[in-house]
């Protein structure tokens, strides 16, 4: 296998002004950059990585922590965050875990390791004390003191989305939630459902519950078996939005005109493209490319914003009757 010397000794230059040359730091002149270049295609040279991380103290590597990829909204995110990364260099490493608080706290001691260069975690969990220190960008979760994270308009868009229930004739308004263990901004879109029956004086239909990614099916089951006189529904997710209309469907129960249903996230037309859900709309992309920018920055050592919030918007479907 050719080495840097291999290609220096073959374009008649220096191992340093080899190395300038291909990896693009320093000045080189186009006429001896052009020499190196042609050397290392002819001697089929390939730059070793590994030493190069080695130096500069990284591995340009990356790691996302999620739930489940099983599920449309990580698995978007998890996308975008990985094509965003590749864009700047970097690779990365995803990680489910299948909510097993253990295996995140395992994985967040990757980065102790150096084993990669920083995290981007979603997670259900309080992990107790973390190094603030640490390269760590959140998606919508608070996971300590001084960890940036990356969110919606969560109260504002869960407020119009119950407010437009009630605007195409809704009366008994119900909403279904997931809960976590850690603080998180998705805690307002059932903060900001309570708010507006309030203030339109009528009775809660709430249901809050921590259960599994794949268990929505049977919350919304319980959901229905409390309250059946619902006739339109919030829920905290798509995913939930989705085991909703089927339920429904199940009991003989007509969508939209017994029933009106807006979800969460926007990520379920590949999914599920009939029928075509209402719903809050996230702008995953947006969201993913602020997460890395906060990431790479973190690595940098640099100062960032705490919260950084990407807007989303009320996309009209299936789901809701006909203004």
């Amino acid at each position: 296998m050719a080495t840097i010397k291999d290609v220096a000794r073959a374009a008649g230059v220096g191992v340093g002004t080899a190395s300038r040359a291909l990896s693009g730091n320093g000045s080189v002149s186009e006429e001896a950059k052009a020499k190196i270049e042609e050397a290392a295609k002819e001697l089929g040279f390939v730059p070793n990585q590994l030493a190069r991380n080695f130096k500069k103290q990284s591995t340009a590597c990356v790691a996302i922590i999620v739930p489940t990829v099983c599920h449309p909204f990580f698995s978007a995110m998890v996308l975008c965050c990985e094509e965003e990364l590749y864009r700047r260099g970097y690779r990365l490493i995803v990680v489910n875990s299948q909510n097993d608080q253990t295996k995140e706290t395992r994985m967040l001691e990757m980065i102790r390791q150096q084993r990669v260069d920083g995290i981007i975690l979603i997670t259900h969990y309080e992990h107790g004390e973390i190094d603030p220190a640490l390269p760590i960008v959140s998606i919508d979760r608070h996971v300590g003191a001084g960890f940036p994270y990356v969110t919606s308009n969560n109260y504002e868009m869960s407020r119009k989305a119950v407010e437009e229930l009630y605007a195409r004739g809704a009366k008994n308004v119900g909403g279904v939630f997931g809960a976590t263990a850690v603080e998180s901004e998705t805690g307002q879109r059932f903060c900001a459902y309570s708010e507006v029956v309030r203030e339109h004086g009528e009775k809660e239909r709430l249901l809050v519950k921590n259960f599994r990614h794949g268990e929505e099916m049977q919350v919304l089951e319980e959901y229905f078996a409390r309250y059946p006189e619902t006739d339109g529904l919030f829920t905290g997710s798509d995913m939930l939005a989705s085991a909703a209309y089927h339920t429904a469907v199940r009991r003989g129960v007509r969508v939209p005109d017994r029933l009106q249903i807006i979800g969460f996230d926007g990520v379920l037309d590949a999914w599920e493209p009939y029928p075509k859900f209402a719903t809050v709309r996230q702008d995953v992309p947006a969201m993913a490319k602020c997460a890395v920018e906060l990431l790479l920055a973190r690595i940098r050592r640099e100062e960032v914003p705490a919260r950084t919030e990407v807007p989303a918007f009320l996309q009209e479907g299936d789901t809701l009757r006909r203004r």
